[in-house]
């Protein structure tokens, strides 16, 4: 909070209200995974504002969606304080019919491609474009987040699911487009490894002719939501494993885990570079929500459950429940994570997520038909090795290489 009592950045990202988005559109027989929500920070500049609006609905129409409706979401400048006002930025929305989420984020990768890369649009910003999500927030304090948007008061928002921040990304100044949450997660803390992370990723990106496309001053947070939607929507793996695979815990050592998760993790140490915090993450889609801390254990996640609820925080006692009401109590651990799934109506604790995400490929065949023994490898001279004249060289390690049943893409944007 600055000394005028500005917040820093807060916001929520929440399903798809079914019941809101029906009665605003005024389309009765809308469904959930038929519909989309996009929700963007402008141009800086008001002149920019029409093209922008432009490039979002040729995006939109581009891959077939009829768009039902554009408006500003309503705020209430009562519920901040008088000097905060110049600081939020509106919000455009737009709700189209849309039955693919893979469809719908190459509406967003043709808007980021655009909106990152042409000087005139600098401030377009998509908070989020989804068939399952939509993310609200700005220059706001906590207790100001739900005052503010006037739709989160409507009592047609029904909603089974939410997570929330309560300040901007860690290594940038405050401002609203970096403010958390992002469009898949919020994350406590900063990433340490986020220069190796990019590196990689871009190198990546080059090994198969593809770019990624930032926004201006991108942080190690919105990095890690970026590289997280890619995993999902362009490399089409499920939301856990996706986390779990960016973010994996210490492993190497650890004699508790099955040889079948331990064969899992080592697999996927062979694509993807770990982000390690400190730092504490909160990931959702509409069905999943979830949180994991990473392996180093530094930052707190408190977890609280009810019959109706299952919650996950920072601080104990951030969110208040009646006592007779909790069934239980907890935290989650360095490596660990803990998640709902709304489809299936239970939750996860890490040794179960592990053990079921282990089992639904033969990683130990796959982790085998990847991994290449140095030692059975032809002989080459070495004058072929590029070595000095007359020197062996011998080695007796084992050596991964790139695994070829991997389906992944390089994210472009």
């Amino acid at each position: 909070m600055s000394s005028e009592g500005v917040g820093d950045g807060a916001g929520v990202n929440l399903d798809l209200s079914l019941r809101f988005f029906s009665e605003l559109t005024g389309v009765s027989d809308l469904r959930h995974g038929q519909f989309g929500v996009g929700n963007f920070f402008l141009p800086n500049d008001p002149a920019s504002h029409a093209e922008a609006e432009q490039v979002i609905e040729q995006a939109l129409r581009a891959q077939g969606f009829t768009i039902l409706l554009s408006r500003d979401v309503p705020v209430n400048n009562d519920a901040i304080r008088p000097a905060a006002i110049k600081y939020q930025l509106p919000i455009r929305q737009w709700v189209f019919r849309s039955d693919s989420e893979r469809k719908t984020h190459e509406a967003l990768m043709a808007i980021e491609s655009v909106a990152y890369t042409r000087p005139e649009l600098l401030g377009l910003y998509p908070l989020s474009l989804s068939t399952r999500t939509q993310v609200l927030k700005g220059r706001l304090n906590s207790n100001e987040v739900v005052p503010y948007f006037s739709d989160l008061s409507d009592p047609r928002m029904e909603v089974h699911s939410m997570f929330f921040h309560t300040r901007f990304s860690t290594n940038t100044a405050p401002n609203a487009t970096m403010a958390q949450p992002f469009r898949l997660m919020a994350h406590n803390g900063e990433l340490n490894t986020d220069k190796k992370n990019r590196l990689s990723e871009n190198a990546i990106a080059r090994a198969r002719n593809r770019a990624i496309i930032r926004p201006v001053g991108q942080s190690d947070s919105c990095r890690l939501d970026q590289t997280l939607q890619s995993r999902v929507l362009e490399d089409d793996l499920d939301l856990v494993t996706a986390v779990v695979a960016m973010m994996p815990p210490a492993w190497e050592n650890d004699t508790t885990l099955s040889p079948r998760v331990t064969a899992m993790l080592e697999y996927f140490s062979l694509y993807e570079e770990k982000n390690d915090g400190p730092a504490a993450l909160i990931f959702g889609d509409g069905n999943i929500i979830g949180a994991r801390l990473d392996r180093l254990g530094l930052r707190p996640l408190r977890t609280v459950e009810t019959a109706e609820y299952l919650g996950v925080m920072s601080e104990a006692g951030q969110i208040y429940f009646e006592p007779d009401s909790v069934l239980e109590r907890g935290r989650i651990e360095a490596g660990g994570m803990r998640y709902y799934d709304h489809s299936e109506g239970r939750s996860y604790n890490t040794v179960e997520a592990l053990e079921m995400l282990a089992a639904r490929h033969d990683y130990p065949a796959m982790l085998a038909q990847a991994r290449v023994n140095i030692a059975d490898l032809p002989h080459v001279p070495p004058a072929g090795q590029g070595s000095p004249r007359g020197t062996t060289v011998t080695s007796t390690a084992t050596s991964a290489m790139w695994p070829t049943r991997s389906t992944r893409r390089a994210s472009s944007s």
